[in-house]
Order: structure tokens, then C-alpha cells, then sequence
């Protein structure tokens, strides 16, 4: 079956950064209103390429995204979710006078053998179509819709947390202890109707909010428990008992659960914090902070010490989201 192809196309000369001599070259980025793939996915497919394949390197500069739509005929806010996308990857970055800049060219092409293998059976596979009539344009559009509905059997899992650093910590670790892609999502920083997950995990800090957005009937939320990482607990341990340890989050609710993580854990002298005047702080040894509140950690500076709440993945939280993965693979391969 061939699919009509209704072709936008560009040929756009980009410079690359001050005082570089060379420019960069995009061209044929191409876009097909018909397709059943989202259009900023045919960007991103696209553009992976071109840094995989040696076309762009690391420092060129993409386009802006309204140079870039309006070429294309498209909603500037796909091209801008189309470079998310890349940045989420680690192939771009923003950067605010030269805009989206290629960063992560050498891990592209330095890839597994498994993508070596890949590019063999599909350039084979190109070859064989050019000999029966087909053009170029046909054959990515046939390729890249096997790919979508190939990618659409994989169970899709998403991790949501408040900060960046964290959401991308606790995806890396899940996706090397549960043997699957956990895509990292930032509060406040994507839009729940572009995204699609078969299962989302965050923690219980956010659970209600995560569900209010992913309000589908076939995405899974499941919150995961985070225990005191233990240097934090020594830190906290080596407080004398006539001392306070003072606990300041964002809201009463994430104060109070660190709180009883703490008083788990065997350690008493605790007190949550309703600010950070003079006489909050005082009598306290130690104030524990959340980690995406650095602002906060530099105005105690000097006052108390602070040390950052660490957390590590709870064993059997990932047990029991081990056995939710399991069941949706089972249920989504019948």
C-alpha cells in the first residue's frame, strides 16, 4: 500500500556560530501533511539523521523555529516541540543568541552495533525499492510508518518529576533496573495532550497533580517510593540529640513526608520549618532542603548549614512497577 505524499520542502542556509568561517547547509527537510506521523516527528527523524550521519556537527545551529515553520507551512509550536524533543535526546541545546545548537553529534555516530546493523538492512532495503519504481520520498514514507506503528507495540513509560535533573536521575535508573526506555517529563514543562505513555511514574509528592494531567483511560499512573539516600541520613544522624534539625520544602505536604522518611528512620530531633527568618532558624543545627531549590540553599548559606535531601529508588516500589511493566506488556502484545 503507498501512502499520498504531499510534499513541503526547504533548502535553507544556516551560519554557524560567531567567528566560525564554515556554514552549514540544511536541506530537503521535508514534511508530509498526510502522513500518519506527527509532523514534528518527521523533524526529528530527520534531523537525527543528519547528525548521525555526519551532516551536522556539534556547534551548528538549527534553524529557528520560525524561520523553519514558516518554510514549512507549519505551526511554529511543532517545530518548537520537534526541538524539544531533540534536546531531550541530548542531540541539541538551547543557547540564547545562536538558539538550538547541535551538541551531541559525537555520541550519535559513535552508536551500537546494533544501529550499524540497522543502517545495513535499511540501505539494502532503500536499493531494492529504488529498483521497483519507487522514489525516494515513497520509500521514507513507507519506512517511517512501519517504524511509528513498530515503536507503537513498545510499551511507552514516562517518568514526571518537578526539576530536570532529578526527572532525568530517576528515569536513567529505572530504565537500567526495569530493562526498558523511561522517557524523563518536567512538570510545568511539557503538554500532557502531545504525550501518549502507556504507564507514568512519579513520585507520591506529585501524584495527584501528575494524575489531574493524565486524565487518558489507557495510561497508568503509578507512584514509586524515594528513601533518604544514606550520606543524608548520616549527615542528619551526626546532629546532636539537644539540636534540631529544621525540614523547609515548597509545600507543608512534601515537608511533612520528608519528615516522616526521616522519622522512619530512627532520627527524632526534627522540626518543619513554616520560613527562613532569624527565628525560624533558630536553635537549628542542620536545615534539609530539596535539591531544585538552589536560590534557597545560597540565601541560608552562611546563616546554617544545609545539606540537600538526597533520595534513591525504594526496592520494592521498583519490584511491584517491575510486575505493572510486566502485565502491560502482556496485555499490550495480546
Amino acid at each position: 500500500m503507498q501512502y499520498p505524499v504531499d510534499w513541503a520542502s526547504i533548502d535553507l542556509e544556516t551560519r554557524l556560530r560567531e567567528g566560525e568561517d564554515r556554514q552549514l547547509i540544511v536541506t530537503n527537510i521535508q514534511v508530509s501533511q498526510h502522513s500518519d506521523i506527527p509532523i514534528y516527528r518527521q523533524i526529528v527523524a530527520q534531523l537525527t539523521f543528519m547528525i548521525e550521519m555526519g551532516q551536522l556537527h556539534d556547534g551548528d545551529r538549527l534553524p529557528s523555529s520560525r524561520l523553519l515553520a514558516d518554510n514549512l507551512h507549519i505551526n511554529r509550536n511543532t517545530v518548537a516541540h520537534a526541538y524539544a524533543e531533540l534536546r531531550d535526546l541530548g542531540l541539541v541545546e538551547s543557547r540564547r543568541r545562536s538558539g538550538m545548537v547541535v551538541i551531541g553529534s559525537e555520541r550519535a555516530r559513535s552508536s551500537s552495533a546494533a544501529r550499524d546493523r540497522a543502517r545495513n538492512v535499511l540501505e539494502s532495503a532503500a536499493r531494492e525499492c529504488i529498483g521497483l519504481g519507487l522514489s525516494a520520498p515513497e520509500i521514507q514514507s513507507l519506512v517511517m510508518n512501519f517504524a511509528v506503528r513498530a515503536e507503537e507495540d513498545l510499551l511507552r513509560v514516562s517518568f514526571v518529576e518537578c526539576n530536570v535533573d532529578r526527572a532525568k536521575h530517576f528515569s536513567d535508573e529505572l530504565a537500567k533496573q526495569l530493562e526498558i526506555s523511561v522517557q524523563p517529563l518536567v512538570l510545568g514543562e511539557f503538554d500532557p495532550e502531545a504525550e501518549h505513555p502507556d504507564l507514568v511514574l512519579t513520585t507520591f509528592f506529585h501524584l495527584a497533580e501528575v494524575r489531574k494531567l493524565m486524565r487518558r483511560p489507557k495510561t497508568e499512573v503509578v507512584a514509586i517510593v524515594v528513601a533518604p539516600h544514606v550520606q543524608t541520613l548520616v549527615q542528619i544522624a551526626q546532629v546532636p540529640k539537644r539540636r534540631t534539625v529544621g525540614i523547609w520544602y515548597s509545600t507543608e505536604e512534601q515537608a511533612e513526608s520528608i519528615r516522616d522518611s526521616l522519622l522512619q528512620s530512627g532520627i527524632r530531633n526534627i522540626k518543619v520549618l513554616e520560613g527562613t527568618s532569624e527565628d525560624d532558624l533558630k536553635d537549628m543545627d542542620l536545615v534539609v532542603i530539596p535539591s531544585e531549590l538552589p536560590d534557597l540553599r545560597s540565601d541560608l548559606q552562611g546563616r546554617v548549614r544545609v545539606i540537600e535531601f538526597g533520595n534513591v529508588l525504594d526496592s520494592a516500589s521498583i519490584r511491584m512497577v517491575a510486575d505493572v511493566v510486566r502485565d502491560l506488556q502482556t496485555a499490550k502484545s495480546r
